[in-house]
Parts: structure tokens; sequence; C-alpha cells
């Protein structure tokens, strides 16, 4: 488990929240109207944080015939409530929906008969355009594929009426998966979805970020300690980072501080060495040893001048020799973390010091980039070598070619860095928008998923940086899933806080 768990917020997918809602009525006594009264107001609340400063406060609520359709009813019933001028399309009747749904679709519609600012609609009416805001109550998490009639017709229009109308989608954007976060055309795209007792993972991988708008989420009666049981996965709460990050102590000293060992760059690839090691300095490192091949040190040593550099034998074309084994094996002796990939090269005697260095008998260790290469027909082999202490950095091609599987696609991206980290025995940390952490079984088994993808971050050495925070992070005393995470937050971190255009920052600026 990653640590300061009480600082981790519970992510769940489609099985998992019905579960933690089944167990919450049915063990609890947490009566299922109640959860849809709560669910309901929390974004009426919403919805009037939304309404544009001088608009009449108007709303249309889309609402299907599930639960979500409910909380739909109540969310109008409410705003009414409030002096707004509602209209309903429900799907529901009384006699195809939940007792919970049913109950409130006949509140409204005696509320309605009394009210001119209450009108209920059929799915087929001309709508027109819209004011004010949009809710989106028509389809619940368990919903996947293909938008179907009347729902994908209500989709359509609500996507029609931006800017005018705002969106607000509850739990879900219609049609965006839970689980996965795929999204099939027509998907509603919401300016704003409050996520109904716990983030749903939809909202966070694949589409989500793009559909879902700004995302909030509402404590609506589940317990927490439920919604803990049933996670399928975390994210940092705001506070995680900051409980997290290794505090020097006033007496220490640069040994004391954590010493990074980093087997990377060659003759071609300065820069990817320079990026990695000046960012384990950045992250906090005492002391960070770079092992390069001697043509690289000049040029390493003029770009990072703190770096200890220990120039090793290397290959014709400049890349580290197979003679370089011992000698950095003689350094890995005072290591508090390893680094091992960025820029090394793919010549096969360089590939293969590197493949005996993973795994040896000395502190934990990151393999990235070239590092990950020399692993790609030998993966199968770390799980015994790992110990459980290695972090493998792959980006969605590297991971292809550590499978052997060149088209290979990951349909859910928390199950399968959870499989592969357990496969190795390694912590894995799938990068990608946004990236994924799983330690493996023998550690908890926990997966992560980090912060959303910044623009800024689209830009050749960022990989080198992140992995240069990791073993930084590491070498003070991080477990390798705690230093993934943390190197992905305090990237994105960077990244936000870069004042220029986000296509003019290069990775040099994270530093």
């Amino acid at each position: 488990m990653f640590a300061r768990p009480d600082l981790l917020l519970p992510v769940l997918g489609a099985d998992t929240m019905r579960e933690a809602d089944r167990r919450a009525m049915a063990d609890w006594d947490v009566p299922g109207r109640v959860l849809m009264e709560t669910a309901g107001r929390a974004c009426a609340d919403e919805a009037e944080r939304l309404l544009a400063s001088g608009d009449a406060p108007e709303a249309t609520v889309l609402a299907g015939k599930g639960n979500n359709g409910g909380d739909g009813l109540v969310i109008a019933r409410v705003l009414h409530a409030r002096g707004w001028s509602v209209r309903v399309v429900t799907l529901a009747s009384r006699d195809d929906s939940s007792d919970d749904t049913a109950a409130n679709l006949a509140l409204l519609e005696r509320l309605a008969a009394d009210s001119d600012r209450l009108t209920l609609l059929a799915p087929d009416a001309d709508l027109g355009r819209a004011s004010g805001v949009i809710v989106d109550a028509l389809l619940g998490i368990g919903v996947s594929g293909d938008l179907r009639e009347p729902v994908a017709t209500l989709a359509a229009w609500a996507n029609r009426q931006s800017p005018r109308a705002t969106v607000l989608a509850v739990d879900l954007p219609s049609g965006l998966n839970a689980d996965t976060g795929e999204a099939p055309e027509g998907t509603i795209h919401a300016d704003a979805t409050v996520a109904m007792g716990a983030l749903k993972a939809g909202l966070l991988l694949g589409d989500g970020p793009r559909l879902a708008g700004a995302v909030t989420v509402a404590e609506i009666g589940i317990p927490d300690r439920l919604l803990r049981e049933h996670a399928d996965a975390w994210t940092a709460g705001p506070d995680w980072l900051e409980a997290v990050l290794p505090q020097r102590a006033s007496d220490a000293h640069k040994y004391s501080a954590g010493t990074a060992v980093c087997v990377v760059g060659s003759r071609r690839y300065t820069g990817a060495a320079v990026l990695a090691t000046r960012a384990a300095y950045r992250a906090g490192a005492g002391a960070v040893i770079a092992c390069t091949p001697e043509s690289a040190r000049l040029t390493v040593d003029a770009h990072n001048v703190e770096v200890m550099v220990a120039a090793q034998p290397e290959t014709a074309s400049g890349g580290l020799a197979f003679a370089a084994l011992e000698p950095i094996r003689d350094r890995l002796e005072s290591a508090n973390a390893v680094l091992i990939g960025c820029g090394l090269g793919d010549e096969e005697p360089t590939q293969r010091m590197a493949r005996a260095l993973v795994g040896s008998d000395y502190g934990p260790s990151v393999i990235d980039a070239d590092g990950l290469t020399a692993l790609a027909i030998h993966i199968d082999t770390l799980a015994e070598r790992s110990g459980g202490r290695v972090l493998l950095t792959p980006h969605l091609g590297e991971l292809r070619r550590l499978l052997g599987d060149h088209a290979f696609t990951p349909e859910d991206r928390i199950a399968t860095v959870r499989d592969l980290a357990s496969r190795w025995n390694s912590v894995l940390l799938l990068k990608g928008m946004p990236s994924v952490v799983a330690s493996p079984e023998a550690s908890g088994g926990a997966v992560a998923i980090g912060p959303p993808g910044h623009p800024a971050l689209a830009t050749a050495g960022t990989g080198d940086v992140l992995a240069g925070t990791a073993v930084g992070l590491m070498a003070q005393g991080l477990a390798p899933e705690d230093a993934a995470l943390a190197a992905l937050h305090l990237g994105y971190r960077a990244a936000v806080s870069f004042r220029g255009r986000p296509g003019s920052m290069l990775a040099s600026d994270l530093l």
C-alpha cells in the first residue's frame, strides 16, 4: 500500500461502487431514498454555483430510468423549491423504475400540477434552445457502449447548447465508461461533474478528463470505510505530496541525505544523463554519481557541475562497454538507490551490461528508457531478481516491447498495471495521460492514478526528469511506489506553475 493511505482518495468502478452502495443499505441501514436525496441536493448546490452571474435561474434536467435519473428528479425538485424555472425530460415511469425513483417521480408530478415553473416533458419533446444549467442524469455507472435512443438524441441536443448553457453531469457524463473512461461518439461533454460518494475510475482515465469538466465528489451517506474497502485504485488527495516528501534533518550531510547512482548516457545521448542526474539532485538526493561513458564525461560535467562523474569504459560508438560492469558494481555498494537506462543506447554490449545490473544485490532501482529495452525479451526473469524493489517506468510503446506484443492496448489500465506489477514482482509506472502506478501483490497490490495530463509535459526529456526525480526520492528512503507517485505529482505541479506558453516549456524548465 502507498504511504499515508488516509490522504489518498478511493477510486471505484461500476461493480465496486454498486457493491458499496448495496452494503450501505443492507449492512449499515442507510435508506436508498436518503442516498438519492443527499446526492440530488449536492448536485443542486453545484448547479447554483455554476449559474452564471446575472442569468435567470433556469434548468433543464434530463433524467433516465435508473437511480441516476432518480437523482435528477431530486435535483429538479430542489432547484424548483429554490426559485428556479425547471424543465424535466424524464424517461422513467412509475412502473419501470426503482421504488425510490418512482417515489420521486410521483412527488414531482404533484408539484408540477400546481406550478408554472416546473414542467415535465416527454423524451421526444421539442426542447429548443436551453439557457442556465442542463443537468445530465440520463445514465448511471453501469452503462457502456454506444448510446441508444432516446438517450442519443437527448445527449446530442445537450452538446449543441454550449456555450449558452452549462452542462452538469450527475456521477458521470452519459456514455462515459465508469471503469475505463472510454466514450462512444455522442457522449455528453460536461462542464462539471459531481461524483457520488467517490471518484469513478472513468473520470480520471481515457476520455474522462476531457469530457467530465471540473470534478467534485459529494459525500452522500455511504460510510468512508465501505468506499475504502471496495476501492479499485487510489488518487492522491491535496495534502498527500507534502506529507510523504522526505525532510532533511538539521544535522544532515550529503551522504546521509541519500546517494543516487545513475547508470546513464552515451556519446549520442548526453542530454538524458544531464536531465536525469540533475533531477535526482532537485528531488533532494545529497549525492548523485553518474556512471557514464568516458566520451560523455565532459558534457555531463559541464552541464551539471554538482554531479560526480565516474567515467566508464566504452564501446567504439560511445556506449557503455560490458567491461564497465564490475566498476559500476563497485559504485553501487554505496548507493541508496540506482537508476539504469536514460540515454544508454541499444548496443548489445551496453544492453547486456544493463541486464546484469538489474536486480543485483543493492538498493532499490529505477529502470527507464534503454534500461527497459535491455529487459525486453528477458522480462519474465525479473520477478526472481527484483525483490519488489524495482520501479519500471515504461510508456505504452515500451510496455509493448516488454510484452513482445506490438499491438497491445490495455482495455483496463488499472487491471493491467496491477496484474503486470505482480507478474514481474516490481512496481510498474505506466506513463500516459494520466500515468498509473501499481505495486506488486507482495507489497499490497495497490494501484494509484496519477495527476491529469498537462500539455507542457509533451516535450522530449520529461521522462528523464521523471526517472531522475523518482531515484532521488528513493535515495532518501521513499518506497518505489511512493517515489513514483510523488515524482508524477512534482512534475505536474512544476508544469502547472510554468509561466510561459505550455508549448514553449522544455524538460530543463521542470528542473
